[in-house]
């Protein structure tokens, strides 16, 4: 049940609804459907972090052994093969960066936490190159989310909306309710007399 609905069976109207959502977004407090996101968040990044720091000082230390072993061919190997090896990790880096970043995209959007990992195998197939932004978003977010959407609806939940179903009586022939009784006497009346 999300908050919008939570609020509407506690008898809010749809416009102090919507201005108790947009004021949590000016104030920004967000909902998601995870538990201790916020302290999941933060480990994860102060994880990523800690992982640019090591990434900086090992780019730095390798600089320095470079001037230093500038003869000697064992080392200079053993640099470019460092070099090679963090040149991976800075693009695995970059494909958890955009992962996570579209992770929290599409739990914003309302998509199943149990679909995620299919929503983003989805999101990276075919001819897209998907990357972060300066403003920490995804390049083309809303677009992307937007054609997950309508491409797997049913991977996103949808505001609960009830649909009422109309059964109508049969309305009967007229002409055939003759002899039907009219009233409780009448109806018993005819029940005794036809036994007899």
């Amino acid at each position: 049940m999300t908050l919008q609905e939570i609020l509407k069976a506690m008898g809010l109207s749809e416009e102090q609804i919507t201005k108790i959502m947009n004021s949590m977004k000016e104030n920004k407090i967000f909902t998601a459907s995870e538990e201790n996101l916020d302290v999941r968040y933060s480990k994860l990044k102060s994880d990523h972090e800690g992982a640019n720091k090591e990434l900086t000082e090992a780019r730095e230390l390798i600089k320095n052994l470079k001037k230093d072993t500038a003869n000697d061919k064992g080392l200079q190997d053993k640099i470019t093969e460092y070099e090679t090896k963090i040149t991976t990790l800075s693009a695995e880096n970059e494909k958890l960066k955009v992962e996570s970043a579209l992770k929290v995209a599409l739990l914003d959007a309302g998509a199943k936490a149990s679909d995620i990992d299919y929503l983003i195998f989805k999101a990276g197939t075919g001819d897209r190159n998907l990357q972060i932004g300066d403003d920490g978003k995804l390049k083309g977010q809303d677009d992307l989310i937007a054609g997950l959407k309508t491409q797997f609806p049913g991977n996103f939940e949808t505001p609960a909306q009830k649909q009422v179903q109309e059964h109508k009586l049969e309305t009967g022939d007229p002409a055939a309710d003759i002899n039907e009784p009219k009233t409780l006497g009448e109806a018993l009346k005819m029940k005794y007399e036809n036994n007899e």
